[in-house]
């Protein structure tokens, strides 16, 4: 079999209750689907709304070692507060995914440093939390309008506030000396 020879596509459109990810790499499966976000409870639980849906074009495939990868690209725009200023914000989330699929600790050492990794236990897992999982690694701690993220500064910069005086605590031993 010529290395370089790829399986054809299988395509996946709508997102299974669970999967078995190393057979989905053998067959070079690829899942192209519009999630509606309300589907992704945990994630749901921290939006103002849960309009929308998520964009799913991921693969399951084999690179030339025969190790097992997820790779794809998840897009959606949610609705958070803004921490700052207490308004609603919406946040546009693009997140790129490549995770080797491993079946424990000792399979990931064999992987390079920089390789982020899945470890799969069971052979049936839950695509849509691995997703859920990494929509939840891009939404920022404390969100904030990009706007609000230079208020504080922005007054001291534009002389709207002035800048407070300090006093000098040694100014009473200035007077004692004379």
């Amino acid at each position: 079999m010529n290395p370089y020879h790829r399986a054809p596509i299988m395509p996946v459109v709508s997102l299974p209750q669970t999967i078995d990810p190393f057979k989905w790499a053998d067959r070079a499966t690829q899942v192209v689907a519009d999630v509606p976000l309300v589907q992704f409870t945990r994630l749901a639980a921290d939006l103002v709304n849960t309009n929308g849906s998520v964009q799913v074009n991921c693969r399951f495939e084999r690179d030339a070692q025969k190790m097992a990868f997820l790779r794809g690209d998840v897009a959606t725009t949610v609705t958070l507060i803004c921490q700052r200023c207490l308004e609603t914000m919406e946040l546009p989330l693009q997140v790129t995914i490549d995770l080797a699929l491993v079946y424990d600790e000792d399979h990931a050492k064999k992987l390079s440093e920089d390789t982020d990794y899945l470890v799969v236990v069971e052979q049936e897992v839950v695509l849509a939390e691995i997703i859920e999982d990494e929509l939840l690694l891009n939404i920022p701690f404390t969100p904030m309008h990009e706007a609000c993220d230079a208020l504080p500064y922005q007054a001291e910069i534009e002389g709207d506030v002035p800048a407070p005086v300090k006093e000098n605590p040694f100014q009473v031993l200035a007077t004692l000396k004379k």
